[in-house]
C-alpha cells in the first residue's frame, strides 16, 4: 500500500491528476475507500478545474492505460474528445465514417389503422384509478399509498443538522430560534462542525440545558460541506432528518410543521422558504425573551443575487414564485431543482435507497440539486411547505463568506455531468463524452445466449444517441456467455456487466435495472437487437412531455440469421384500458427510472408474463405514448419462454391482470379466461365478484 500512496501522491503533485486518480482507486479497491477519499476528491476536483468539460468517471480514467481494439466508433471518438486517448485526424475521420454507416438506417413506419382505444367489452362503470397530474403529484402519491395500504412505523423525532463554520454569533440566534420550538414532538440538535478556528464547542455548551444537543467535527480540509452534513446524518438517531444551516434561524413551528407533514407521508422531501433579515445589533438572550421576535424582523435587501431575486425593498427568495405557480411543487416536473440544503427535511431511509451528499461538491452550489435528483430518481416527492419558513441571516449589502457567484461557475459542470435528466440534452457525437452519469440505460437480462449478446449489445452501443450506458446481467450461464462478453467488453467505458446465480428472468432483470444510472431505461433481451434510432425516437417523446412513464415501439419477428418471419403485433393507440385485456405494449420499450421505482420492480414470483406484469404497474404511475416505427428485432428460435410455456403464460396472464386492478382498488370485476381448454387463447370475461354479486 504504501508504495501505491507515495506513487499516488508524486504523481498529484506533478499534476498528472489522472494518473493520480487510477492509482488511489487502486488503493480504494484493496484497502477501502475510507482511506483515500479525500486523495480521489482532491484529483477529481482538480481535473475538473482544468477542464470543466472533463469527467472525472473512473471506468474512463481506467481506459486510458488499456483501450480495446474492438471498442465501437462511437466510443473511441467520446473517448478522443474528452482526450483520454489521441487520434490522428485520419482516424478520427474513418471513425466517424464508420458511426455514420452503422447508424444511417431509419426505423421503418408501420401503418396505424384507426382502432377504438376502449375495448367495446369494457364494463362501463369500471373506471381505472387516476394517474398523476404530473411527476411529483404528491397528492394523487397519497391516495394512492393509502390505497396500497402502506403503513409507516417511523418514530416520530426529528434530528436537525446544523452545518457550521465559524460564525459562532449567527449559529448562536439559531440554536436560541430552536429552543423557541412549540411542537409536541421530541427532536435532536447535530451541530456539525467544518473545522471552524472559532471556539463552537463553546457556544454549544450553552444550550446543553434547554436542547438535546451534540456536536460533531471534523479537519478543515476547505469547503466540505457536503462532508459535514453527511458526519452529522450519521449521529442522527431519529427516523427523520432536517438540514439546517447555521445562518438559518427557523420560526417557531418549524420541528412541529415538519414532523406533522412527515408522519402523514414519509415519501415526501420537504422544502422550506426563507426570508432575508439582519441580526446585527441582536444577541442570542433577545430571542430568547421574545419568541416571536425572528417572525417580526423586517426583510433587507442582500448582496446575494444568487439565490435571491432583488427587489427595491428586500431579497427575495426565487423559488417562491415558482412554489406559487405549482400548487407547492406538485405540478413541478424537476422539482429537485429547488432543493436547497440549508432548509429541508426527509425521512432518514432515503439515504439507504439515494445515497448520501456527494462529498466530490467542493465549492458553493449544485451539491443540493444533485442530491435532490437521486432522490427524485429513486421514487421521493417534494413539496414546499410554508410553516418551514427559516430566516436568513445576512447584513445587508455585504458578501457572505462564502464565494457563491465563483463556486456555482465551477459546480455547474459537475451538475450537468451527474444529473442528466433537465440538465442535459442529446449533442452531436463530434462534441459529445462519456458522462459520470449517462442519460440512458439499456439493460440485458442475459442467459445462455454466447451465439448472439455481441450483435446484441452491439446494437445498443451503435446508436444515434451516445450518451447511453449498457448494462448486462448474466442470469448464471451455463456455456460460455459470460467469457465472450468479458472478453468483448470487460474493459469498455459504456458497459457494465454483473453475474450471479441462476434465478430467472425477473431476478435478472431487477439487478441489470438497479444496477443503471440513466433516467431513462431501454430494455433489450439478449437474443434480439435495436435498430439505430430505436432510442432517438423514444427519447424525442419523452423529452417533449415529462408526464410519460413510458415509450414504446413496435418490432418485426425474425430468424436467428435476421431474415425476416413477420411483422409483430403493433396495436396502434395505446389506452390503459386496452392494455389491461392485452399486451399491447411490445418491443422496443423505454421508462423512466423514477417511474420504475414507483413501482415494486420485475415480479420474482412468476417466471412467465413477467414483462406484462411490470408494464401494467408502470401504466398505473405515468402516461405511456406508442410510437408506430418498427424499431426491434425479436428473434424467434423455439426456445422463447412465451412459446414453450404457454399453459403457465396464460395462467400468469390473468394473474396480473388482476393483480394490477387489485392494486388500483377495482375489486368488483374479475378477468377471467372465456377459453379454458386453449392455452393460446386470451380472449376474457370480466365477471362481478362474488362480492359485488351479493350486493345486487
Amino acid at each position: 500500500m504504501k508504495k501505491i500512496l507515495s506513487e499516488a501522491i508524486a504523481q498529484y503533485e506533478n499534476q498528472n491528476y489522472l494518473a493520480a486518480l487510477d492509482l488511489f482507486e487502486q488503493a480504494a479497491a484493496i484497502y477501502g475507500e475510507k482511506i483515500v477519499a479525500l486523495h480521489i476528491q482532491k484529483c477529481r476536483a482538480a481535473l475538473k478545474d482544468a477542464d470543466a468539460s472533463f469527467s472525472a468517471a473512473p471506468a474512463v480514467a481506467l481506459v486510458l492505460a488499456n483501450v480495446p481494439s474492438s471498442l465501437d466508433p462511437a466510443t473511441k471518438i467520446l473517448l478522443n474528445n474528452q482526450k483520454s486517448i489521441q487520434l490522428s485526424d485520419g482516424e478520427r475521420n474513418n471513425l466517424l465514417q464508420a458511426w455514420k454507416q452503422a447508424t444511417h438506417k431509419k426505423s421503418e413506419s408501420v401503418e396505424a389503422k384507426k382502432v377504438n382505444p376502449i375495448p367495446a367489452d369494457w364494463p362501463k362503470d369500471l373506471q381505472l384509478a387516476p394517474l398523476p397530474e404530473g411527476p411529483n403529484d404528491y397528492v394523487w402519491h397519497q391516495r394512492r399509498k393509502n390505497n396500497l395500504n402502506h403503513s409507516q412505523s417511523l418514530s416520530a423525532g426529528l434530528s436537525v443538522i446544523v452545518p457550521t463554520f465559524n460564525r459562532s454569533w449567527i449559529l448562536d440566534i439559531t440554536l436560541a430560534c430552536l429552543v423557541n420550538q412549540k411542537t409536541k414532538f421530541p427532536f435532536e440538535v447535530i451541530v456539525a462542525d467544518d473545522g471552524s478556528k472559532e471556539q463552537i464547542v463553546d457556544i454549544v455548551r450553552k444550550y446543553e440545558d434547554s436542547l438535546d444537543i451534540k456536536y460533531v467535527r471534523q479537519h478543515d480540509y476547505g469547503y466540505q460541506l457536503c462532508a459535514v452534513r453527511n458526519l452529522g446524518l450519521r449521529t442522527a438517531k431519529y427516523d427523520y432528518v432536517s438540514i439546517l444551516d447555521c445562518d438559518m434561524a427557523p420560526n417557531p413551528v418549524w420541528v412541529q410543521s415538519y414532523l406533522q407533514r412527515l408522519l402523514k407521508n414519509d415519501d415526501v422531501a420537504l422544502i422550506g422558504p426563507r426570508k432575508y433579515v439582519d441580526t446585527h445589533g441582536l444577541k442570542a438572550a433577545d430571542f430568547l425573551a421574545d419568541k416571536d421576535l425572528v417572525n417580526n424582523l423586517p426583510e433587507i435587501r442582500s448582496s446575494n443575487t444568487v439565490a435571491s431575486t432583488q427587489t427595491p425593498i428586500a431579497s427575495v427568495d426565487w423559488r417562491l414564485e415558482h412554489f406559487a405557480k405549482t400548487d407547492n411543487l406538485r405540478l413541478c416536473d424537476s422539482p429537485f431543482r429547488y432543493f436547497s440544503g440549508g432548509n429541508v427535511a426527509f425521512a432518514k431511509k432515503w439515504l439507504d435507497k439515494a445515497g448520501w451528499f456527494d462529498e466530490a461538491f467542493t465549492h458553493w452550489g449544485g451539491e443540493d440539486n444533485e442530491f435532490g435528483y437521486r432522490l427524485f430518481k429513486k421514487g421521493c416527492f417534494f413539496q414546499a411547505l410554508e410553516g418551514g419558513m427559516a430566516y436568513h441571516q445576512e447584513p445587508p449589502g455585504k458578501e457572505n463568506e462564502t464565494d457563491r457567484a465563483e463556486g456555482k461557475k465551477i459546480t455547474i459542470n459537475i451538475v450537468k455531468e451527474k444529473v442528466p435528466y433537465f440538465y442535459r440534452k442529446p449533442i452531436p457525437l463530434e462534441h459529445d463524452v462519456i458522462h459520470a452519469v449517462p442519460l440512458v440505460s439499456i439493460y440485458i437480462p442475459a442467459y445462455n445466449c454466447a451465439s448472439s449478446i455481441v450483435r446484441c449489445v452491439d446494437s445498443a452501443l451503435n446508436q444515434t444517441i451516445t450518451d447511453l450506458e449498457v448494462c448486462i446481467c448474466d442470469d448464471g450461464s451455463t456455456d460460455n456467455t459470460l467469457a465472450v462478453i468479458q472478453q468483448r467488453y470487460g474493459n469498455h467505458p459504456r458497459v457494465k456487466i454483473m453475474t450471479k446465480a441462476n434465478g430467472g428472468i425477473s431476478t435478472a432483470s431487477n439487478a441489470a435495472v438497479k444496477m443503471a444510472n440513466g433516467f431513462y431505461i431501454g430494455q433489450l433481451d439478449s437474443d434480439d437487437y435495436l435498430e439505430p434510432d430505436a432510442v432517438e425516437l423514444c427519447l424525442t417523446e419523452f423529452l417533449k412531455n415529462r408526464k410519460l412513464a413510458c415509450v414504446y415501439t413496435t418490432n418485426r419477428n425474425v430468424n436467428p440469421d435476421g431474415s425476416l418471419i413477420a411483422n409483430g403485433y403493433n396495436w396502434p393507440e395505446f389506452s390503459r384500458e386496452k392494455l389491461t385485456t392485452a399486451m399491447i405494449v411490445h418491443h422496443f420499450r423505454m421508462f423512466s427510472a423514477r417511474a420504475w421505482h414507483l413501482t415494486d420492480g420485475f415480479n420474482e414470483n412468476i417466471a412467465n408474463a413477467v414483462d406484462y406484469d411490470i408494464y401494467l404497474k408502470l401504466s398505473e404511475v405515468g402516461e405511456f405514448q406508442h410510437i408506430n416505427k418498427i424499431c426491434y428485432n425479436r428473434v424467434l428460435h423455439g426456445e422463447n419462454t412465451s412459446i414453450k410455456k404457454l399453459g403457465l403464460q396464460k395462467e400468469n396472464h390473468f394473474k396480473v391482470v388482476n393483480a394490477s386492478l387489485a392494486r388500483q382498488n377495482k375489486v368488483d370485476y374479475q378477468y377471467t379466461p372465456q377459453d379454458l381448454e386453449d392455452n393460446a387463447s386470451r380472449k376474457y370475461l370480466f365477471k362481478l365478484s362474488n362480492q359485488q354479486k351479493g350486493n345486487i
